[in-house]
Order: C-alpha cells, then structure tokens, then sequence
C-alpha cells in the first residue's frame, strides 16, 4: 500500500522538459515520489491517504534560498531606513539583548510557520543558535540548509569565531545523515570576518564538502569600502582569498562589475537574489539578466522578515519579474517561467540537492504543494506560469507535503500549533519596545 495518493491533479513538474500534466495522478511511497502519470494506471493501488486534488495546482514546494528566519521576532521593528543605520543602530543593538537561545527558539518556529504555509518547503538560512533552529526543523518537518553565522566580534552564541567554527564543524558531521538538515558555515560578509575567518570557513566548507553561505556586495557603501581598503571589489577581494574555490551561495550581489561577473562563472558562483529587502533598504537592484547571460546560477529569497517583512516567495517572484524588466526597459527579461524554475529546480541546483528536490519526478523525495486555483483571481487559465508569478499569493497554498509528511493540510497545521507561538512572539515584541522606550528617557 502507498503512503499518499493524489488524485484530479493538474500537476506542473518542473522538471526538465517543463512537463505539465492535466487530470494526473501522484504517489508518494514513504518520502519517495513513485508515480507521476494517467490515474488510470494506478487506479488499483490503495493508499493510506487519498488527496483530491481537484481545483488545485500541485507543483513542487518553493526554495527560499537567503533568509534569516528566527528574526521573524523583530519583523516591523525597524523600517524605512537604509542597511547600515538599520544594523548598526537597530538590529545589532536588539540582538545583542534579546537573540537568546529561547527567542530564536519561537522566532525560528513563527519563521517556518510563515514559510510554510506559503508554499515554501525548503530555505537557506544564515543565524545564530544553529541547532536549536536545526531541532526546530526537525519538529516541524521542514527542509533546510542551516548556515551558522560566523563574525569577527562576539556574537549571540559565541564569544570568538575561532567557537563558531569548531562548533559548525561538530554540527555538520552530526547531521550528515539527516534527511532534511544540512548544516553549512555561513561567515556573515567580507567586512564582518578578518581575512584568516573566511579562509577558516573556506577550508572547513571543502574538508566538509559543503556549501559555504556569504553575504556579497550588497550596497554602494560596501563596494566602495572594499575599493578604498584592498582596491578590489568586494567580489575580487574574496576570490584574491581563495572563498570561491569551492561551492559557494553568494547571497544579493547588487554591486557586481564586469570582471566580477567573470570570476563568478568561472569560478561558479551560485548567486541568491534578494529583491524585495533591497528594494526596502535601498541597496540596489542586483545584474541578474546579466549574471544569468555569464551562466552563473541565480534564485531567489526573501532575507530576513525584518528588511522584507514577508516570507512569501509568491510576492519575491512577483516582485522579482518586475523590477528587471524595469530596470532594464525590457518587458521581455525574465519570463515567468524562468521566475518559477528560479524558485524550484533552480533554486534545489543553487544549493547543491537538485538530486533530491526541487522538481516532481520519480524517485525524488516528496516536497509538493497544492494551490487552490478555483478562485476569482486565478481564472481564466492560459498560462500557469503567469498565475504563479503574476497573480498567486501564499495565502492561496491549501496543502503542503514535505519529505512525504503531510504538515500543513487544508489551510490547518500538523505538527505544531501557532498560537502559543503567535502569542510568545508577541510577548518579545513588548518587550523590545519597552526596552526601546525606557532606553530613549536616559
């Protein structure tokens, strides 16, 4: 008998051949897709659990591949002002109180809450308190590539880099046999980690053979820094240290020079676009029609709730689609269906478990949405691609499976239940601005 059986599917693959299937059926044997094809030739299998799928769409989960998702505590916090005041004077200041092990506890879970219930089923994440947003994951069944923040000064969990990255060493062997959580080093950006940091992360990443997560070349000031104090570009300052040799996601990449471009495919640069969060701190608009013309790898993510506010990757697809035609005065960049596969079977390449995920196909492991399209604003349909882009929204997702677990069904949670969370999180957030306030009379 199989696990889960979907039936009446209009079923989008993403896989190679951008192969849709109309009136289909889907089986899922333990968290191994097993059928994708005519019903009729599954039609006498039983299976635990029968899922109509009619009205709905049923396409891969969606991969956020930059966030920060404990930081949902803080969303609304700090808004309308650009990066540097932002971190320097706001979120540094708050994390330096208030990121305990207990806060990025309830933040992680209200994170992946939102994730999920949008259609999100995988994200890359960069923070402090790794394994207790990895035992996190584990409760809630969510996919993730947990990057462990490393710095140059103290941080929330650790007081030397030199900790950090011994206990990221610890971490990923760990958890090199979990089916959902890869642990990865994440050294937060060039002019956060001394050049001996990064070249420690580096080296750990390659002995590992993991990913490394950066942040790179996100704003003008940043540029322009790593010019007057190295005289390269941020982008050629970490390839003079040997960062890009190596599987490397190169979170925002605003600033990026022709040069640059050329490192970055040769050495071959995943690159996470962010657009939403440097829409809303005013750090730029990244090259991406022209990082993808030098066949360097891009997708997309949300960065943090708190320089995005949302984690819904219907909105950074959207929003994604539009802002590169506008920027280069061309309605023709990036089609909608590149938006989509940005998103799924691209994104799963970016972070090196396209093997695994990221697009429906036999013997892939079971990371599925289905997405009512039954409504006013999703019909007609001519082109699927356009509605997932142009008119859905993550309130529109009804039911998401991931690694074969139902966690979210009909609109309901699983495995959790949000409103402890909901009221936990609020709980922060009081006293965080009674903080603000009683700091604001001295």
């Amino acid at each position: 008998m199989i696990s889960i059986k979907i039936t009446n599917a209009y079923i989008l693959t993403m896989n190679e051949s951008f192969d849709i299937i109309e009136n289909g059926c889907l089986c899922i044997e333990n968290n191994i897709i097993t059928y994708i094809g005519d019903e009729s030739a599954v039609s006498h299998l039983e299976a635990h659990t029968v899922i109509d799928a009619q009205g709905n769409l049923i396409m891969p989960g969606l991969i956020n591949a930059h966030t920060h998702a404990a930081m949902s505590i803080y969303k609304g916090m700090a808004d309308d002002m650009p990066l540097k005041e932002w971190l320097e004077h706001h979120i540094f200041p708050t994390e330096s109180e208030f990121c305990t092990k207990e806060n990025v506890e309830i933040g992680a879970r209200l994170g992946i809450m939102e994730m999920i219930m949008s259609g999100t089923t995988c994200f890359a994440d960069m923070y402090y308190f790794t394994p207790t947003i990895a035992e996190i994951c584990k409760e809630m069944n969510m996919r993730a590539l947990l990057g462990q923040a490393i710095l140059d000064f103290k941080a929330p969990d650790f007081d030397t880099p030199t900790q950090a990255i011994e206990t990221t060493k610890q971490l990923i062997h760990e958890y090199s046999n979990n089916s959902l959580v890869q642990i990865i080093p994440a050294p937060h950006s060039p002019y956060t980690c001394s050049e001996e940091v990064l070249r420690a992360c580096r080296q750990l990443a390659n002995e590992c053979n993991v990913p490394l997560h950066i942040h790179v070349s996100e704003t003008i000031a940043e540029y322009n820094t790593s010019l007057a104090s190295h005289n390269l570009t941020p982008v050629q300052y970490l390839h003079s240290l040997g960062m890009f040799d190596g599987k490397t996601i190169a979170a925002h990449c605003v600033y990026i020079s022709d040069e640059d471009r050329q490192i970055m495919a040769q050495q071959k640069v995943h690159v996470v676009n962010n657009p939403q969060s440097n829409m809303k701190l005013v750090s730029g608009i990244s090259p991406v029609p022209l990082l993808l013309q030098a066949d360097i790898p891009v997708c997309l993510g949300t960065d943090s709730s708190v320089s995005n506010n949302s984690l819904d990757m219907f909105q950074e697809m959207k929003v994604a689609a539009l802002i590169h035609k506008l920027n280069q005065s061309d309605a023709a960049v990036l089609p909608a269906q590149d938006i989509v596969h940005m998103c799924t079977s691209g994104a799963a390449k970016v972070l090196g478990i396209d093997h695994i995920v990221g697009s429906l196909e036999v013997g892939k492991q079971a990371d599925i949405i289905l997405v009512n399209i039954n409504q006013p604003h999703l019909v007609p349909l001519y082109s699927i691609y356009s509605h997932i882009v142009y008119a859905m929204q993550g309130h529109d997702v009804d039911t998401v499976i991931i690694n074969g677990t139902i966690v979210y069904l009909q609109k309901q949670f699983q495995l959790v239940d949000p409103i402890e969370t909901m009221i936990d999180a609020q709980i922060i957030a009081n006293a965080i601005m009674q903080r603000k306030t009683e700091r604001k009379q001295q």
